[in-house]
């Protein structure tokens, strides 16, 4: 695999991703400023951000990973960045819980609808919306 494109391209992927993710994670909590209270609205961002940055931090070690090993395998790529994602969501989760008080229908609310912007992505990718 060619590193430079691969990197670059996993990175292109993570753009698509994140701003996928973003954009639902502002429609809920436009959604839970509208319907909530201030405690409602602080534990939906906190939600929208334990969903993003874990996502970005795994495509991040995974295109960091593709620069430093040249013969990598795509598999083995996928497999850390699910790792990452995984591990760092619960120490999050975990941390959050443990340490702040939060509404926790409301974060995990907000925690699931943006990790649907994964799903986003085939949209956001096509070419009148392509941002590369």
């Amino acid at each position: 695999m060619n590193t430079k494109s691969g990197s670059s391209d996993i990175l292109s992927a993570a753009k698509v991703i994140v701003v996928g993710q973003v954009i639902l994670g502002l429609l809920f909590i436009c959604f839970a400023s509208i319907t909530t209270n201030w405690f409602g609205v602080k534990s939906s961002i906190i939600g929208v951000a334990i969903a993003v940055i874990p996502s970005l931090l795994g495509l991040i070690a995974a295109a960091f990973k593709i620069k430093t090993n040249k013969d990598i395998s795509i598999r083995y790529l996928a497999k850390l960045n699910s790792f990452i994602k995984w591990v760092y969501t619960a120490v999050m989760i975990l941390a959050v819980v443990r340490f702040i008080p939060v509404n926790h229908v409301a974060m995990l609310l907000a925690y699931s609808v943006t990790f649907l912007g994964c799903f986003l992505t085939p949209i956001l990718n096509k070419p009148q919306f392509r941002m590369t």
